[in-house]
């Protein structure tokens, strides 16, 4: 069995991620668009593959709403801008009516875009960035449909896998099997 070297980031780092975060947030505030006031904290994820940065919305037992801005490590390398222009993509979602990548958001990012340069998208293209694409990861279960051959396939044993006599084929209706 291999053994994969855990990521470990140093305080220097991490210092340097927080200080791009409070610029990033300076220039945001600066350009009118309303960032919250309720960012509870930043993570770097050592553990992500795929996705660059994520803003997880937190809700209180007493309905009170925050967030948290994670960014992965491997962007922990790039320049400060592409970081910022990472950082500036998860704060736009902290914006009110901007959790979504809807019009308003767009509207943000494109503000952000014209007077920072910063080139905000939807998604964020790991290539463009310098780094290696995540090597993709085996189905480990396909479950197949009697009627047509329709194959799914999963990297997970999720209810589809464990409970394959309650589900049918989304195609054709058929009954489905697990090779």
């Amino acid at each position: 069995m291999s053994q994969t070297k855990k990521k470990t980031v140093t305080p220097e780092q991490q210092e340097r991620i927080y200080a791009l975060l409070a610029r990033t947030r300076r220039e945001l505030l600066a350009l009118g668009i309303p960032v919250s006031q309720r960012l509870q904290t930043l993570r770097i994820n050592t553990r992500t593959r795929k996705r660059l940065g994520a803003c997880i919305r937190n809700k209180t037992a007493a309905g009170r709403k925050s967030f948290t801005i994670e960014i992965s490590a491997s962007i922990l390398n790039c320049d400060d801008e592409q970081i910022c222009t990472i950082i500036a993509h998860e704060l736009l979602h902290t914006c009110r009516g901007c959790f979504d990548h809807g019009k308003k958001w767009k509207e943000y990012a494109g503000r952000v875009e014209s007077a920072l340069g910063y080139h905000i998208s939807r998604t964020a293209d790991s290539a463009a960035l310098g780094l290696k694409a995540a090597p993709a990861e085996e189905a480990r279960y396909t479950v197949v449909c009697c009627s047509c051959g329709q194959r799914f396939e999963r990297r997970r044993r999720c209810p589809l896998v464990l409970h394959t006599e309650k589900y049918r084929c989304g195609k054709c209706g058929g009954q489905l099997k697990l090779l």
